[in-house]
């Protein structure tokens, strides 16, 4: 008699289900996992520097940081300490608010002896590189409608920093140059250049103080320097000295600005990168 098969005799062949993953992959995945955990962790207490803000101020612990906001974004205004700015002989020193932040200073050195025509000096920063920043003052000043003459952006290592510098001339007009007539609707030609001079006298007393009404009436030239240094945070340290005179001639001179400069980056202290 033939033998019946295994088949025929009702025994079926049965598969092994092996698990998903080997130990070797799970134990490769466990690794993976762990060491995501620990870059969160860290990633969470990761302190990139940003100053603390209490009440909306930035808590600091003097009173001549240098800070600039790193964000882009003013609703995440995040803060950081670029440096320090140190006394300039001769100068007596003013921390202002900046108008577009309160929490970011700005540094105003006025000079005692005024005889070379520098009449202050201005420390600040912003979230830009030096020439970057740089080039978007001077595009921004080109545009500006007036008479503006803007020098070449120049390069040199000033007490031991790298700096971008550049020279420029601004004109103030008269302000009986800049007033515009404006008819006055029924009445006579008397009455209205009699009005005329009125509107004029108001709009110059609005715009410039009383003491600086001889100025603004015969007009006045302002000599600068601007300059800037590359800090962290890709940000930058802003310099700038100035004089006022009403002739040209009359400005401090390029050596009396590049001397005023010098000082002032003298008594910047930066922050490590």
């Amino acid at each position: 008699m033939a033998k019946k098969s295994a088949k025929s005799k009702g025994y079926r062949r049965q598969s092994v289900k092996k698990p998903y993953l080997s130990k070797k992959e799970i134990l490769i995945l466990c690794l993976v996992v762990l060491v995501v955990g620990i870059g969160a962790i860290l990633l969470f207490r990761y302190d990139d520097g940003a100053l603390k803000v209490q009440d909306g101020a930035v808590v600091t612990e003097g009173d001549n940081w240098l800070i600039v906001n790193g964000s882009n974004v003013r609703g995440r205004a995040r803060y950081f300490k670029l440096g320090e700015i140190g006394e300039i002989d001769g100068t007596s020193r003013e921390k202002r608010a900046m108008v577009t932040d309160i929490n970011l200073p700005e540094y105003v050195f006025t000079p005692q002896d005024t005889a070379d025509g520098v009449t202050d000096i201005r420390v600040a920063c912003g979230h830009s590189s030096a020439a970057g920043m740089a080039q978007y003052t001077m595009n921004t000043m080109t545009a500006l409608e007036g008479e503006m003459e803007i020098g070449e952006l120049q390069t040199a290592e000033i007490a031991g920093h790298n700096v971008q510098y550049y020279y420029y001339t601004s004109h103030a007009r008269p302000a009986e140059e800049t007033a515009e007539a404006q008819p006055v609707e029924g009445a006579d030609e008397a009455a209205a250049e009699a009005q005329v001079a009125e509107d004029t006298d108001e709009a110059a007393d609005e715009a410039q103080p009383a003491e600086d009404a001889d100025d603004q009436a015969a007009g006045s030239y302002t000599r600068s320097i601007a300059a800037y240094i590359d800090a962290a945070h890709d940000s930058c340290i802003v310099l700038n000295a100035e004089g006022s005179a009403e002739t040209v001639e009359a400005c401090p001179t390029d050596e009396a600005l590049m001397d005023a400069l010098t000082r002032a980056v003298s008594a910047v202290t930066l922050e490590q990168k």
